[in-house]
């Protein structure tokens, strides 16, 4: 065998070579010991970030225990649970040239590494907007949205979002989570929006400014060219609208006393003139309670419907003698003469054009359940709710003239009735197509509407 020829060759020369290989064992068990050494110094950990190379080193161990403790380091700073990002890698080479320069590896990793955490990232109607730390801070972010329109004294049906709402959990910087509260305010504030008018014929920045809710000075700052005398028909006039970011929905159940219209009955008395007449039988309001489901968009009434209604008091019936001899068969009802409409308020629209159309009446705002006084005697030829209009009085005054009364919350005259001037008629209200509590009235004269203002005095 090879191995047992190679043993023999040694002990049949190990007698003669005896002294001198035992010298030559010294000086090869010491040259081999500098090599070994030389060789194992030439072995070093190349470090990378993202595959590029940060430095060499030796203990890679040191390194490892490095970076653990760094996010330790971290996850104390920020209070959270966080992760560096990059991908740390390392390779062994062989390499007489390298340096170990473990201290500029770990710089290099404490500069270069970012961290990242775990959150929610909110999603608004399908656009992400800000990021919260976790999912009950998500939630806390719905509820205190939702308690913004919320009033103690409220008896809520429902409340709710009515936009898309929803989230996704992100890896994100610490840096980048913000507040339940942070969120809110931010969502809350809205956000402008520009918008072009154009004017119409009779407009001026007073009633722009009250059409588009906000003041002349905003519309100043926004057209510095502007000049009250010189506006022109067409003209361009930019808007600096506020625009919600998000809508709350609230309904609540209201439950009010509302009066009952009484009857009026008429008999007939030959020997009385047509102009007299006799109340033989006072009436009498009577009551009823009202339950409304109330709809509120970001605390802006947008829907009211009777859910419930229950009588509390009849109403007495009006008995009426009325003459029906002729002394003077040309005579008039109404006095030609119209009086305020309303016990109260101001007028927040005018007559004439308005946004692209035509206001055809006036708009005289007040508190829900202000009396509407009848302009001028009459009768009432319409009592009821018609489309736009809502709850809807129109009074035939004679002559040509009739009168509208829109948006009321209760009707207090029936169809066929006559009323005096002065006398209520109904209380202001919300119905049909209104953004706010007030009274349209129109003055009509043979079918078409006229100015209010130019038939009594300007308040």
């Amino acid at each position: 065998m090879k191995t047992g020829k190679e043993e023999d060759l040694f002990q049949r020369a190990a007698g003669i070579l005896k002294p001198l290989g035992a010298l030559l064992l010294v000086v090869l068990l010491i040259t081999g010991a500098f090599a070994l050494h030389d060789y194992l110094g030439s072995f070093y950990y190349l470090v990378k970030v993202e595959g590029q190379v940060t430095g060499a080193v030796k203990d890679i161990a040191e390194v490892a225990e490095f970076v653990e403790e760094l996010n330790e380091t971290k996850i104390e700073e920020y209070g959270m649970e966080v992760v560096y990002v990059e991908k740390i890698s390392s390779e062994l080479v062989q390499d007489v040239s390298l340096e170990d320069n473990t201290e500029e590896v770990k710089n290099k990793l404490q500069d270069s590494l970012t961290y990242k955490t775990e959150a929610i990232q909110i999603v608004l109607n399908g656009k992400e907007i800000f990021t919260v730390h976790d999912e009950e801070e998500f939630n806390r972010v719905v509820e205190l949205i939702k308690n913004q329109y919320i009033l103690e004294d409220q008896d809520i049906v429902d409340v709710y979002i009515e936009d898309d709402i929803d989230y996704k959990i992100v890896m994100v910087s610490p840096h980048s989570i913000i507040t339940a509260e942070e969120v809110v305010n931010n969502l809350l504030a809205g956000r402008n929006k520009r918008q072009v008018y154009y004017v119409s014929r009779g407009d001026s920045l007073g009633s722009i400014a009250q059409e588009k809710q906000v003041s002349v000075s905003e519309l100043r700052e926004a057209n510095p060219q502007l000049e009250e005398k010189n506006l022109q028909e067409g003209e361009e006039i930019n808007l600096t609208l506020r625009e919600d970011l998000i809508n709350v929905v609230v309904v609540e159940e209201v439950t009010r006393e509302e009066k009952i219209a009484f009857d009026t009955e008429y008999s007939y008395d030959s020997s009385m003139w047509n102009t007299e007449k006799e109340e033989v039988t006072t009436g009498e309001h009577g009551l009823k309670e009202v339950t409304y489901k109330v709809t509120y968009k970001n605390g802006e009434e947008v829907e009211e419907e009777v859910v419930n209604e229950k009588v509390v008091k009849e109403p007495v019936t009006r008995e009426i003698v009325k003459g029906t001899a002729t002394p003077n068969p040309s005579g008039v009802i109404g006095t030609g003469r119209f009086i305020w409409p309303a016990a109260s308020g101001r007028i927040t629209s005018p007559f004439g054009p308005r946004g692209g159309g035509f206001h055809n009446g006036i708009d005289i705002a007040s508190s829900r359940g202000t009396p509407i006084y009848a302009a001028d005697s009459g009768v009432v030829t319409y009592s009821g709710y018609r489309g736009a209009y809502g709850r809807l009085v129109i009074i035939d005054h004679g002559n040509g003239y009739s009168t509208y009364y829109a948006h009321n919350t209760s009707n207090l005259v029936t169809s066929g009735q006559k009323v005096s001037q002065g006398q209520t008629i109904a209380t202001m209200g919300v119905s049909g197509n209104a953004t706010g509590s007030h009274l349209h009235f129109e003055i009509r004269r043979n079918g078409s509407p006229v100015n209010p203002m130019n038939y009594f005095n300007q308040r």
